[in-house]
């Protein structure tokens, strides 16, 4: 297996990563580095790669648990971001005259407010409320 320089194992990095998100299979990854690079890796190089990315991605979960502050901001700044998609495309609807792009930015309207709803589903529990426990009932009386 030839070796990779340092901006070549990121871009294979990358590459496991998005085809692994995709749900694509060892052999088919294999295949998608060996189209992009001309080398040839193994199925033990991908699980590495994939271990590291797991590592990776436990670290930063890590820090920004360490970090309460971090993560609130970060999930604010996510429905911010969501927001600011569903207002274009809401212009897009309304000033578009072409019915397939009016189409496709409903759909997207849609995918963004399921998923501004999960967000705020989840939000209690990201802003720290807490379910109420006996011991916490006990502590409010007194």
């Amino acid at each position: 297996m030839p070796k990779f320089n340092k901006s070549e194992r990121e871009y294979v990095k990358d590459i496991v990563n998005l085809y692994s998100l995709k749900r694509f299979s060892t052999e088919e990854i294999i295949q998608g580095i060996y189209e992009v690079t001309k080398r040839k890796v193994t199925p033990v190089y991908i699980s590495q790669i994939r271990k590291r990315i797991k590592e990776e991605a436990a670290k930063w979960y890590q820090s920004i648990r360490d970090s309460e502050f971090e993560y609130i901001y970060q999930f604010k700044e996510r429905i911010d971001e969501i927001l600011w998609l569903q207002r274009k495309h809401y212009e897009i609807v309304v000033e578009s005259m072409n019915y397939s792009t009016k189409q496709t930015s409903l759909a997207e309207l849609h995918r963004l407010n399921v998923t501004l709803s999960n967000y705020y589903d989840v939000a209690p529990a990201i802003m720290g409320e807490r379910k109420v426990t006996k011991s916490s009932r006990i502590e409010q009386n007194m």
